[in-house]
């Protein structure tokens, strides 16, 4: 495949003088905020709340990895995602992994959907 080759400029580019800062460099201080922030908001902190039992009890319940079934899991999944509208206060929306398959189906999206361990929103049930 042949690339075109770029438009001639018109005019020449020439070299003029050196950018200048219009402001003088302020030395780095401390940079502290006066009221720290929030992490979550009041409502995500109490879905979140529910969701350290949930995750808890789960862990208890499936102590294997779903996806090796070799590896102690250490982390809840939702196929579906948070993002794509899963309720991450939903068993059954759950699956248990161990911390290396969790990582690959976050790096590897297009393998992982197709094998099924994340759902797209348009695929998900209506609830």
């Amino acid at each position: 495949m042949k690339r075109s080759s770029m438009p001639r400029r018109k005019t020449e580019l020439k070299q003029g003088k050196p950018l200048e800062r219009k402001t003088a460099l302020r030395a780095g201080g401390n940079i502290e905020r006066k009221t720290p922030l929030r992490a979550r908001s009041k409502k995500q902190e109490a879905k979140y709340r529910v969701r350290r039992v949930l995750v808890a009890e789960l862990l208890e319940e499936r102590p294997i990895c779903e996806r090796c079934q070799s590896a102690r899991a250490t982390d809840v999944h939702e196929p579906g995602m948070r993002s794509r509208g899963a309720d991450i206060c939903d068993p059954e929306q759950c699956v248990c992994l161990c911390r290396l398959c969790h990582c690959w189906i976050h790096d590897n999206p297009a393998a992982a959907t197709a094998e099924g361990w994340l759902i797209a929103s348009w695929d998900r049930k209506a609830s």
